[in-house]
Formats: structure tokens, sequence, C-alpha cells
């Protein structure tokens, strides 16, 4: 029969364990610093992009559970994805869609996001193709 103080020494190792993995991942990724002075995501590619997308990649990282400077975590966050892909979507057409959607492909595959890379979802997807087409 296992104690009860085992079972809480087991727990506490998993506890530790857990915490010694998140940080570990923390301190190598992603290389964006932890003083991003927009986020993780815009810092960047921020000077490489249409003006016209700027203001989109500005958007408030509070609706994640992300760290602003997390790049990865942005990166996957369909709802504050939805955001900015929308954005840009409204503000930008033709190539100045394609830009951005390549600047932002390009920075979370190298965050190490697997493939879509750019966690959009479809009717986001949808808006930026729209967007895309409009001359």
């Amino acid at each position: 029969m296992v104690s009860f103080n085992a079972l809480a020494v087991i727990a506490l190792g998993s506890i530790t364990s857990a915490a010694t993995i998140t940080t570990t991942n923390y301190a190598t990724y992603p290389s964006v610093a932890h003083t991003a002075s927009i986020n993780g995501f815009a810092d960047r590619i921020y000077a490489d992009l249409p003006s016209c997308a700027q203001p989109c990649v500005k958007e408030d990282t509070g609706i994640t559970p992300c760290p602003y400077w997390d790049t990865g975590c942005l990166c996957v966050m369909q709802n504050w994805d939805d955001r900015v892909a929308n954005c840009v979507a409204s503000a930008c057409s033709g190539a100045q869609v394609a830009t951005v959607t390549s600047l932002v492909t390009s920075l979370c595959s190298s965050a190490g996001v697997p493939s879509p890379y750019w966690f959009v979802g479809t009717a986001a997807s949808n808006s930026l193709v729209t967007a895309a087409a409009a001359a």
C-alpha cells in the first residue's frame, strides 16, 4: 500500500518536472527578447510590413494566454491571429496581403511552429484570399 506522503512526493516531483520543462523552453524559445517593444510577433517583421498592415500586428495580445514576447505562442493563437488577419484583409489588398502572409509564415516557421505556421481560421483565411485577389 502506498502512503499519502509517498503520493505527495510523486506529485511534487511531477510538478517540479513540468515547471523545469516550461522554464527550459522559455530559456531558449522563442528568440525574441522578453523586452519586445511591440510584441514577439511584430518586432522582427514590423519594418518590412506594408504600412497598411503595421497597425494590425499591434493587436493587444492580452486576449491570449501568451506572454507578449512569445512569437511561437502568438502564431498558434487563432483568436489573436484571426484579428490580425481580418485587419490585414480589410486594410490591405493585392501584393500587400501576399507580403504580409509571407513575412508572418516565415516568422512563425523560424519560431519552430509546425505547418501551417500561422494558425488562422477559415473565415479569416478566406478574407485574406479575397483581399489578395483585389487589385
